[in-house]
């Protein structure tokens, strides 16, 4: 019988020996792309390849003519994706599941703002779906998930003293 790192050692000279004599990557930003590549050499690859500065450069310096990109990047960020010269694309996040939505699956009766959209609605309980339209009366009355003690400072009076959380709410 043999020991794990007897096991080990064997799986990762056998993975050693089907090192691809090349790769080519890329990845958004190209950052993870700097890890991996210097990861792949240090285990023997000899070709290593990537975007330099990802997707996110390629969009921004190819023109759209000359472009091999089809479709929208999706982003990190509030903007979820991008298009060709980093314009904002059309695709929204579901705050449900943080999923990317079209146009389409915004059409879609599943879909409503904050909640759910056709990717989750079936995955939700009535619960959750009434937890997440609570969230997000919440959002929309304050701005801010929380309330107006999460995340930035009491309004101030004309006397320079902060309302207590009760009293704004009762100004409203």
């Amino acid at each position: 019988m043999e020991s794990d790192g007897t096991i080990k050692r064997k799986q990762m000279e056998n993975q050693e020996q089907k090192m691809p004599p090349r790769v080519a990557m890329y990845c958004t930003g190209g950052i993870r792309c700097e890890k991996a590549s210097s990861f792949l050499l240090s285990k023997g690859c000899k070709e290593v390849y990537h975007l330099e500065g990802g997707i996110l450069k390629y969009l921004e310096e190819v023109p759209k003519a000359a472009s091999l990109w089809e479709g929208e990047c999706f982003v990190f960020d509030k903007r979820v994706s991008v298009e060709h010269g980093l314009v904002q694309g059309n695709f929204k996040l579901c705050y449900g599941c943080k999923q990317p939505v079209s146009d389409a699956d915004m059409e879609a009766p599943e879909w409503e703002y904050g909640v759910t959209c056709p990717y989750c609605y079936s995955l939700k309980s009535e619960d959750e779906k009434e937890r997440a339209r609570a969230r997000q009366r919440q959002f929309e009355t304050w701005g801010i998930i929380g309330g107006p003690d999460k995340g930035r400072s009491p309004a101030r009076t004309a006397d320079g003293v902060g309302k207590s959380v009760t009293e704004m709410s009762n100004s409203l």
